[in-house]
């Protein structure tokens, strides 16, 4: 079962890698026209123009701004689709034949096309998310109906819930800090996390936090730009999810285990 699923992963990965890169630039056509309208409704837009940037102003976001190269890339196609693969194969390993493996190979593969969107575009395509999550909760609810386990349904929607209203106020309070698309990254996430546990979902958000940290720490360093460089979010809110929902258990009963 391993094997098939890491196969079908492969295929799935190959196959979501452009429609999430149009996606991402159908996304960023869209606002770019929405600030368009906006600033011609502006009476004050017609004025004189900005000055131009200095030297260091426009050469600090450019040498982050794209960390994975956006429109054709074989090399990201394959890391795509081998990413995918192994994910559906570590989906298949740790739920084995049940029917919960169907959600979360959906879910695997939606973090995978996010995080390439966001690495070379720096957005989360909300229509690939609502995608995603429209197969995902019918999935986790058939879930539910088989296995008998409604209750997982109000952690779910709990988790789901809480990351919202945390990451939204983050985005509100602090929004250059954060795009929009990460606050409902990070709902998909709690909903889906928390159908396993709230614990669980803990771990995801506090890895995600970990894994940004210090992958933030390392693109500064090598791109020089210091505290203006502004990081791409999705890929460790990203990798904190896959780490809880393969290893979550685990590292929940061993935090809580050694703080008692």
């Amino acid at each position: 079962m391993v094997a098939g699923a890491t196969l079908a992963g492969l295929a799935v990965g190959a196959a979501l890698d452009p429609i999430g890169q149009r996606l991402a630039d159908r996304s960023r056509a869209e606002d770019e026209r929405r600030q368009a309208e906006r600033a011609g409704s502006d009476p004050g837009a017609a004025g004189p123009e900005p000055p131009a940037p200095t030297a260091d102003q426009a050469a600090a976001p450019a040498a982050v701004r794209h960390l994975v190269p956006a429109g054709r890339s074989p090399a990201r196609h394959t890391a795509a689709a081998v990413a995918t693969g192994l994910l559906f194969g570590a989906a298949a390993w740790r739920f084995g034949a049940d029917i919960i493996t169907a959600p979360f190979c959906v879910f695997f593969a939606m973090l995978v096309t996010v995080s390439l969107t966001d690495l070379t575009h720096r957005l989360v395509p909300r229509h690939l998310l609502y995608g995603a999550m429209a197969l995902v909760v019918p999935l986790l609810v058939a879930t539910s109906a088989v296995d008998h386990r409604w209750h997982s349904l109000s952690g779910s929607a709990i988790a789901g819930l809480v990351a919202f209203g945390v990451f939204f106020a983050v985005w509100w309070f602090v929004p250059r800090g954060m795009g929009f698309g990460d606050v409902r990254l990070a709902a998909a996430i709690g909903v889906s996390v928390g159908y396993l546990s709230l614990l669980q979902a803990y771990v995801a958000f506090l890895a995600g936090f970990v894994i940004g940290l210090v992958f933030g720490l390392v693109v500064m360093v090598v791109s020089s730009t210091g505290r203006r460089t502004r990081i791409p979010f999705a890929p460790s809110l990203a990798a904190g999810a896959v780490l809880a929902v393969l290893w979550g258990g685990h590292v929940a009963h061993g935090l809580f285990h050694a703080g008692g």
